[in-house]
């Protein structure tokens, strides 16, 4: 009879698969794997779309299918509105200890910020008018079999249409929304414009009341990064949601070729205004800005744009990208200033993907969109990609936010299928927003030199006994004639009016 092993060998072997477990738990969930689920994600759910798709299920197949994705989307829209409001207000409350030099760097850069990213999202908006992605209504066709099926569609539920309406109306409706007449009743509505608006207005004010004010502001500080981990716990989700969307979507399909040629023509779209703003926008602005080669400079930011590619995250790759602006020549003042700041805030590549997004979901229902909403889309974009979290994904999470804001709020499940092509699309958004950062960097610190040069010609010249008027011209070179200033030190020169030269 053979003897049973002793009690220790079962001990030994729980203990090394407890190890086991553990560090297959360590290397699977770190954060740069959630790339690579997602891939599996999208990968599992189209073979199980194909294949369900031979058997012709029944709707209430399909919408089980669709159930899990469908509760990810509605994780994602619970929590858009408090990521947006919160992640604002602490951008503007984390300005409150500049000093008086720093402030105007920080203008600067918030200028600059702007000016980049309104081009951007102009540049994305033109490539879908021009390129025409969504042409032959891939979605629409989608909407119109689930519809059959089930008697239900994409209908306009509430809001004002997103396609009516002449120019001058739609403009006043976005000053309205700007200013609501209840925050609450706004985002119980989903007037995201206002739910931003009230938010840069709260933190302004709260960051103008001192030490009183510490306490509230700690509190907002510590609810942006719950908010933040909650969207990151949710996002963890995404294989499986992502999965299920794919499958759906395929089972939705009535003709699954014309989705695929129309999400490919997508993709080539959104790379094309990612490589035109690199290549294109951004130099050119480098160039007006400090008469540079953009080039050169570009080549001493390659290992930053190398991380960022492969991380998809921008605040990972920012360390690395300050180094290289250090590297490059710029002062490390500006870069400690600038290189945060942008990482939070300025994100070219995720307004240009924002709004083109939003614009072939449109399109590919066949919706005729008004030139206001088109407005609204940029303005919204715009808004929403500074208030992103620096979390994977965040644009396409924001991406919601535009579409409520434009009521296209019932098309916000077809946002599931753009996940399927997110994680490319992801990599090089992230470089266009890194190599957006970098710029900012330059130009301020080619401004700053050129105000600290003027600041001392102002001196040494006021010493001398030279007449005010004619202090605030010397070393400006690159300033309009006529400008001179009227206090002991010069106003610093508008980095958008360096630009009207």
């Amino acid at each position: 009879m053979e003897a049973s092993p002793p009690d220790g060998s079962h001990s030994l072997a729980h203990s090394l698969w407890r190890t086991r477990w553990d560090t297959f738990k360590r290397k699977a969930f770190r954060s740069d794997m959630l790339l690579y689920w997602t891939l599996l994600g999208v990968a599992f759910g189209a073979v199980v779309g194909g294949m369900v798709t031979w058997l012709h299920p029944s709707e209430r197949v399909t919408e089980l299918i669709g159930y899990p994705g469908e509760l990810l989307m509605r994780a994602l829209r619970e929590l858009v509105l408090p990521l947006v409001a919160l992640a604002l207000m602490t951008g503007v409350l984390n300005l409150r200890h500049t000093t008086t030099g720093s402030s105007r760097i920080a203008q600067w850069a918030m200028q600059f910020y702007l000016l980049s990213m309104l081009l951007a999202v102009a540049l994305g908006i033109g490539l879908i008018y021009t390129i025409r992605p969504g042409r032959g209504q891939p979605l629409a066709k989608m909407a119109h079999k689930t519809e059959c099926g089930n008697g239900t569609g994409n209908s306009v539920q509430g809001g004002r249409p997103a396609a009516s309406g002449d120019l001058v109306e739609a403009l006043l409706n976005i000053g309205r929304d700007l200013v609501p007449t209840n925050i609450v009743q706004a985002a119980a509505d989903a007037n995201f414009l206002g739910v931003i608006a009230i938010s840069i207005f709260f933190g302004s004010v709260l960051a103008s009341m001192g030490e009183e004010a510490e306490p509230l502001i700690h509190n907002i500080e510590i609810a942006n990064k719950a908010v933040i981990n909650m969207i990151l716990h949710v996002v963890w989700l995404t294989p499986i949601g992502v999965s299920s969307l794919v499958a759906g979507s395929i089972l939705r399909a009535c003709d699954l070729v014309l989705l695929l040629k129309s999400l490919a023509l997508y993709v080539i779209t959104i790379l094309t205004g990612f490589g035109l703003h690199c290549f294109v926008v951004l130099p050119a602005l480098l160039y007006l800005y400090t008469r540079k080669d953009p080039f050169k400079a570009a080549r001493s930011f390659f290992p930053a744009f190398a991380m960022g590619f492969g991380t998809a995250s921008s605040a990972a790759t920012m360390p690395v990208t300050m180094q290289c602006a250090v590297d490059h020549g710029c002062r490390e003042s500006v870069v400690n200033f600038v290189i945060p700041l942008g990482t939070s805030v300025n994100r070219d590549g995720a307004a240009l993907y924002e709004a083109a997004s939003v614009l072939f979901i449109a399109q590919a229902h066949g919706m005729n969109l008004s030139a206001g909403s088109v407005v609204l889309i940029a303005i919204t974009s715009t808004l929403a990609a500074v208030g992103a979290a620096s979390v994977p994904m965040s644009a396409l999470v924001t991406m919601i936010t535009v579409l409520q804001a434009v009521s296209l709020e019932q098309f916000v499940g077809d946002v599931s299928i753009l996940l399927a092509v997110d994680w490319c699309l992801g990599m090089f958004r992230t470089v266009t927003n890194i190599w957006g950062d970098s710029v900012a960097a330059l130009c301020v610190d080619h401004l700053s030199r050129q105000h600290e040069a003027t600041e001392h010609k102002r001196r040494a010249s006021k010493a001398d006994g030279m007449p005010e008027e004619e202090i605030g011209l010397v070393g400006q070179d690159w300033a309009p004639e006529g400008i001179a200033s009227q206090s002991v030190f010069p106003r610093p020169l508008s980095p958008i009016r360096c630009l009207t030269r």
